[in-house]
Order: C-alpha cells, then structure tokens, then sequence
C-alpha cells in the first residue's frame, strides 16, 4: 500500500514522500491558494466568473439561451478551421474555460455536468476533448504539461472516456513512462440531447484511486486503480474543445456544472 507522508520544513518547501516503486522523494513549494480550500462549487454559466478562459474569439465561448429551453442559460462553446490559442506550450485548436481550483489528492469529489451536441457539430475522426481533468505540472521541478488524467472526447459521434497515468516522480515529456487506458467508448450519441455526467473520482498514482462514471443515470465506467501522476497539486477541471486539426466546425452547449468532496 502507498502512502503519502507530507512535512513543512522551515524553507518553505514541502516534502511529499511516495512510498512506493520509485522511492521518489517529491519536494514541493507551499501553496498558499485559498482558491484550492473552496471545494464546492455550482455553475449554472450564466456568466464565466470566476473561470479561467482558453479562448481567442468572440465567437468561441458565449453565454446563450439553451436551444431546449429559452428561459434557460447555458454556454455555447465554438471552435472553427483556424481557432488557435496560444498557452506557454504553443498554439493549439481550442476553446476552453478552466477552474484554478486543484482536487485534493486521495479524496473523493463528484463533479457534474450537461452538454448538449448540436447539428452544427461536423462530426470528424480527429481527437476532440469535451471535458478534461488536467495534471497540474511541477514546473520547479522542469515538468511540461502532459496529457490529462481524464480525458472524455468526442471521437466521430462517440464518446470516449480515457486515462492517463504515471509510475514516475518526474516527466519530462508526454510518452516515456506513461500508462494509457480507454475506459469506455459509446454508441454513436442523439444530438441536440442533453447528456447528464456524474463522475465521481479519488485521485491518487496508486490502487486506492477510483473512477465512477455514469451518463444518463446509467454507469459506464467503473474504474479501480491509479488516477494521477507524481504532483505536487491535484488536476483541475476543464470543458470546451480541445482537438487536433480539422477543417469542420464544432459546436457543444454545456450547462449544470457542480462540484464537491465526498466522504470517500
């Protein structure tokens, strides 16, 4: 069984020692985040405060009237042909918003969601991230970013539900050393249908980490085992489109966003 043991040393530095394979001894600066204690949240989009935004565009992500229901207000994300966005790790084709908010490692949190695909969707066979629990790297310690610990894609017109994970303290890229596993891949989806995601997760890089997935009320994904990397900070939440090259359009609606801890 793995532990993890956290000390503050009078250098402001906090030792995590893993106890595991590696026998890694991970030193981390104290984050003083009040943002990392406010562990439940609710999101009804009617504004994006309070998020982070990885956009470039007007265009790219708008608070609007849920197509099902005008009384509503929901966001409306959009990523075009050329919809570049420029992060300190490049350009890249995306339309997100974030949280700043970073899961505590080995405690449960459900999050809870809505998105909606509509016709304008140009289905393609290219990688297309919907929602994505992303690593947050150890930069002091020379770590880029890496692919996410949870990834749910919309491949053609499925979704696709993947992980990744890693034995190692330090990762220095995005191959060596990394654990991929797909958890799920559906029958082509209904558009302009509201899909309800309950995803309860335990992050942590050992066995003790768990991922329950259900979609309409109905479980997909039952998952047992390591969850995150070697970090420092836990993942953060993100939702939008991320996705490789393609000259179609797309288009999703997202709504309902909660968050909160559970009792494990």
């Amino acid at each position: 069984m793995k532990r993890i043991l956290i000390f503050l040393s009078f250098s402001a530095l906090a030792f995590v020692t893993f106890e595991s394979s590696s026998s890694s001894l991970l030193e981390c600066p104290v984050y003083d985040s009040k943002t990392d204690n406010n562990h439940h949240r609710d999101s009804d989009f009617s504004d994006l405060l309070g998020w982070g935004l990885h956009f470039g565009y007007t265009h790219s992500a708008q608070t609007v009237n849920d197509p099902k229901n005008i009384s509503n207000h929901v966001l409306r994300v959009e990523l075009r042909e050329n919809d570049l966005f420029r992060t300190r790790t490049g350009d890249f084709y995306r339309a997100e918003i974030y949280e700043n908010y970073r899961a505590q490692f080995g405690v449960g949190i459900q999050y809870k969601f809505k998105v909606l695909i509509p016709n304008e969707w140009e289905f393609d066979d290219v990688r297309a991230l919907i929602a994505q629990w992303h690593a947050t790297p150890d930069r002091h310690l020379g770590e880029i970013s890496r692919s996410p610990n949870l990834g749910i894609e919309l491949r053609n017109d499925r979704f696709l539900i993947r992980t990744q994970t890693s034995q190692l303290p330090i990762n220095l890229d995005n191959k060596n050393g990394m654990t991929r596993r797909q958890l799920y891949l559906s029958e082509p989806i209904k558009q302009n249908h509201w899909y309800e995601f309950d995803i309860k997760a335990k992050w942590v890089p050992s066995e003790l980490g768990y991922i329950h997935i259900k979609i309409d009320g109905e479980t997909v994904v039952d998952y047992q085992g390591p969850t995150s990397y070697y970090d420092c900070r836990g993942p953060y939440f993100k939702a939008g489109i991320y996705r490789d090259y393609t000259p179609n359009t797309f288009v999703i609606y997202f709504d309902a966003f909660s968050r909160q801890r559970l009792d494990n």
